[in-house]
């Protein structure tokens, strides 16, 4: 049984996932159970599932077999196009006596789902999201390119031509902006301050505690309340309590994940511990504050939990136990 999936769309539509949700079969119990414990991208994703599950109220009941027939007419007659002509044939024919009461559940839900989904594209607003330890590239209506780090949402809209192009970021992303004819602004919005561009690339941080703007290549302008910093390639604006500044750093570091790597210098262990929060979704515990002290520095490969856990279990300094839903870190 392969319990692996990467879209919600797509465990809401597995029978096992199903069977497992409503608990009708034990070996898919066992094996979802053992998925989710193992792998933290699946584990979201399924947590995801979940609530857009807790939230249809679907009770336990005989499936009436002339309510299915009258939706599976309104189906057919949905496939007649204007003019009177069917568009398509019929491809599923619904016998409600081969269906078992949680599976019906799941067809009406994904046909509702193609609904709201065609109303979010035709209200112009759309979402870019990646799980936890999930990085993602993607091209953007104007050309444009966007690469997310874990645990990113990325809103817009449909962007008219002629008009400013905006998105909304909520996690980590590099900008490769394409610049336009008419030449039009691309405005990045975060919680705290705003990233004006024509054409250029560029890091955003919008996370918790941590917002800043890196700049690799043209030109920005960092807007907040009023205030505006113009920044040249390799500045590095940060916001904090008394606004955005410029700051001098090491610039390597932040842009490490583009290459799927982790790169510290003397980071110490409890932003280290944050960080890992942020990207895989599990907690870490640090043993002591000797531990959350302590520093790491080194390049170790950021797209596999295991893979981080095993590099940082080899430092001579520190010992990392991974348990179900945590890992546990402290010094040898």
């Amino acid at each position: 049984m392969d319990v692996t999936n990467n879209t919600i769309e797509k465990l809401l539509s597995d029978e096992s996932f199903l069977a497992w949700y409503f608990k009708t079969d034990p070996l898919a119990t066992e094996k979802w159970n053992k998925s989710i414990a193992s792998d933290p991208v699946q584990r979201k994703l399924v947590d995801e599932a979940v609530q857009v599950l807790q939230n249809i109220t679907i009770k336990e009941q005989p499936v009436d077999v002339q309510r299915l027939k009258n939706a599976e007419a309104r189906l057919m007659n949905a496939t007649v196009d204007i003019d009177g002509h069917q568009s398509l044939p019929p491809v599923v024919s619904i016998r409600p006596q081969k269906y078992k009461w949680w599976a019906v559940a799941a067809i009406i839900f994904l046909t509702s789902l193609g609904v709201w989904q065609y109303y979010s594209h035709t209200s112009g607003k759309l979402i870019l999201q990646t799980a936890y330890g999930e990085t993602r590239q993607s091209v953007l209506p104007d050309g444009s390119q966007v690469m997310l780090n874990a645990n990113t949402t990325l809103n817009y809209r449909n962007w008219r031509e002629g008009s400013d192009r905006e998105v909304w970021v909520k996690g980590e992303a590099f900008f490769h902006v394409k610049k336009t004819a008419q030449k039009t602004k691309f405005i990045v919005h975060t919680g705290n301050f705003d990233v004006v561009v024509t054409g250029t690339q560029f890091n955003v941080i919008s996370r918790n505690n941590k917002n800043n703007v890196l700049l690799k290549e043209g030109s920005v302008t960092v807007q907040h309340n009023g205030q505006q910093l113009n920044m040249k390639p390799g500045d590095y604006i940060e916001f904090n309590n008394t606004g955005i500044q410029k700051k001098a750093i090491n610039n390597a570091p932040v842009l490490a994940w583009t290459e799927h790597k982790f790169m510290f210098d003397n980071t110490p262990m409890k932003e280290v511990a944050s960080l890992v929060t942020e990207l895989y979704g599990i907690k870490v515990t640090l043993a002591d504050d000797s531990c959350a002290a302590g520093t790491i520095s080194g390049i170790i490969l950021n797209d596999n939990l295991d893979v981080f856990v095993q590099a940082v279990d080899a430092l001579p300094e520190y010992e990392v136990i991974k348990l179900e839903d945590e890992i546990l870190i402290r010094k040898k």
